[in-house]
């Protein structure tokens, strides 16, 4: 007997027809051409994504492999891949990228029709029954984001569900599952529609204006930003994200992922120094409310400036001096602490405090809303919410 199932078979999910869970479509499906092709030759284009923006022949190029290029083509209205398929059709198709090239050099590993769609489950668990990537959403590949959402999914779920099943959390964490990413993806699916309409959409006179005008807003300032930020929205509130505004960074949002050295002053991802529970990354000396949720979550504690030096009372906690470019601390803003999930979300921030004060007050006040979901029994986290509930009256 199983303790869970998390159903990550794919689009035609099995595990979804037995939880009685159905697609909602959130745009027109489309029906692309893939074709890959080995080619010992380098070909004479930008190894990076190329995506052609013809509202007649939508399409894709990409570089995945020493020798591996792959094409997607979108087909016309009535069209069968059959079609396109014939080599003759096929070298035709990709000629603009193979230039020189002598076609007995070019190799069809594989050609395959996919259709993209854009839909989201509208059930995603039941009991302790889940559904995970492609079983639960599908995505147009304009924003590169359909294996990244599933991986999203396995981040969100794996942590909480490890907490839930050793006893350290209730069943009820298990329902911010859905919560969190459902609307998450859809939002994500919503701009992936947005950008290919963008891109691809309209007719002759829409593209000309497109050829004008997008290589242009690609150089505002800002314009990355943006697009990422579509990419990687907040997280809406919910029981472990709060809607009160402390500062920033803002709940529900991601910690960013700059170098950060290690114990012998190596720089690494900060990734791989979080390792994979709760971390608290702080600039300012640490309160005993916030010693105290630290000590209930199990949190690590990294601070990120200062001298390298024990604080009082932080018993193994590690330092870390953000380097030369101060991406993490500049992140952090007006924050005296940042409080990490596992899957990197920010839950909670504690303000910088005046000199010679500590910080944290502010960030136990809110724990009382999800520490005991978080931290199921055990006098850690008794007295974690005492001592929220302390911070919260003033006490």
């Amino acid at each position: 007997m199983a303790d869970a199932v998390l159903g990550c078979d794919g689009a035609n999910s099995l595990v979804r027809a037995s939880i009685g869970s159905r697609m909602q479509d959130l745009a027109t499906a489309q029906q692309w051409l893939v074709v890959d092709i080995r080619c010992r030759l380098p070909l004479p284009a930008w190894d990076g994504v190329h995506q052609i923006c013809d509202p007649q022949r939508a399409a894709t190029y990409m570089r995945v492999g020493e020798d591996r290029y792959r094409w997607e083509f979108r087909l016309r209205t009535g069209e069968q891949p059959e079609q396109l398929t014939d080599r003759d059709r096929l070298l035709a198709l990709i000629a603009p990228w193979t230039p020189g090239i002598p076609e007995d050099e070019l190799h069809v590993l594989r050609t395959a029709s996919y259709t993209f769609r854009a839909q989201v489950a509208d059930r995603w668990r039941k009991d302790r029954v889940f559904l995970l990537g492609d079983a639960a959403h599908l995505t147009p590949p304009f924003i590169g984001q359909g294996m990244g959402a599933g991986i999203r999914d396995a981040h969100n779920l794996a942590w909480k569900l490890a907490r839930v099943l050793t006893g350290r959390a209730s069943e009820a964490l298990l329902d911010s599952y859905q919560a969190e990413r459902h609307r998450h993806a859809q939002q994500l699916i919503r701009t992936a529609v947005a950008v290919g309409a963008v891109m691809t959409g309209g007719g002759t006179g829409t593209a000309l204006a497109r050829k004008a005008v997008l290589p242009g807003l690609s150089r505002l300032p800002g314009a990355s930003h943006l697009v990422l930020s579509a990419v990687s929205p907040p997280l809406r509130p919910g029981p472990l994200v709060s809607s009160r505004r402390l500062g920033h960074p803002r709940p529900g949002t991601l910690c960013p992922q700059p170098l950060v050295p290690d114990s012998d002053g190596i720089p690494r991802p900060l990734d791989d120094l979080l390792g994979e529970d709760f971390t608290l990354l702080a600039t300012a000396p640490l309160g005993p409310a916030l010693y105290a949720l630290v000590r209930a979550l199990d949190a690590r504690v990294i601070h990120l400036h200062g001298p390298r030096r024990q604080q009082p009372g932080t018993g193994g906690a590690a330092h870390r001096a953000d380097p030369g470019t101060g991406a993490l601390v500049r992140w952090m803003g007006s924050a005296g602490a940042v409080l990490l999930r596992p899957d990197r979300v920010v839950l909670g921030t504690a303000a910088r405090p005046r000199p010679g004060s500590t910080c944290g007050d502010d960030l136990a006040a809110t724990a009382a809303a999800w520490a005991p979901m978080l931290c199921s029994g055990g006098r850690a986290a008794r007295d974690a919410a005492i001592v929220a509930t302390e911070s919260r009256d003033g006490g």
